[in-house]
């Protein structure tokens, strides 16, 4: 069965329907959230409140979004609100951008270490880029979270922030350096 089909029986008040959607969509927008709110529970809370606004509102859902762009959009909705109201500050993402010298050659910031090193395995790398994901501005996160984490095409991301995909391409590449740069001053720090 299609989501449309699904999403209609879910509105007719259809739980086996409603189970089946949150069986297909549910990991992704749990990743969407996980990777826009400051906590595991926050990130719990807006995967719950997504699916319930999705089954209470199923209704009025716009007839030219998909049901999958329309669910993650309410998804992106409640965990940027979730993370507005945390109060944590944005890293301004130029302090990340690579950094070229009077040549216009790329300074290098640190070297990598070899895969299996003592320093590598005593970093929390996903902490470290936990810290990154959050600092990023809103823009930049959601669309490097849709686009690189959930894997969805720039257009369907871009319908889902109401923005033009070339925007969107710009956002996840900016993104791109930002968690680039972060990790290379990480590593030679």
């Amino acid at each position: 069965m299609t989501d449309e089909i699904l999403a209609e029986s879910t509105r007719q008040g259809n739980g086996t329907a409603f189970a089946a959607l949150v069986a297909r969509h549910g990991d992704a927008v749990y990743r969407i959230a996980m990777n826009m709110c400051p906590s595991n529970a926050d990130a719990g809370e807006v995967t719950r409140e997504t699916f319930l606004s999705a089954c209470r509102d199923a209704g009025s859902r716009p007839g030219h979004a998909s049901f999958r762009t329309w669910l993650y959009g309410i998804a992106v909705k409640k965990a940027s609100v979730r993370q507005q109201t945390s109060g944590r500050q944005a890293i301004p993402l130029e302090v990340f951008l690579p950094r070229f010298d009077a040549d216009g050659g790329l300074e290098p910031s640190g070297e990598w270490p070899e895969p299996g090193s003592a320093r590598l395995e005593q970093m929390d790398l996903s902490g470290f880029l936990r810290r990154a994901l959050d600092g990023m501005d809103e823009g930049a996160r959601t669309a490097f979270v849709l686009c690189d984490l959930v894997q969805l095409p720039p257009e369907e991301a871009a319908a889902i922030v109401d923005a033009p995909p070339e925007m969107v391409r710009r956002r996840v590449h900016r993104a791109r350096l930002m968690l680039r740069g972060f990790l290379d001053r990480l590593w030679s720090v």
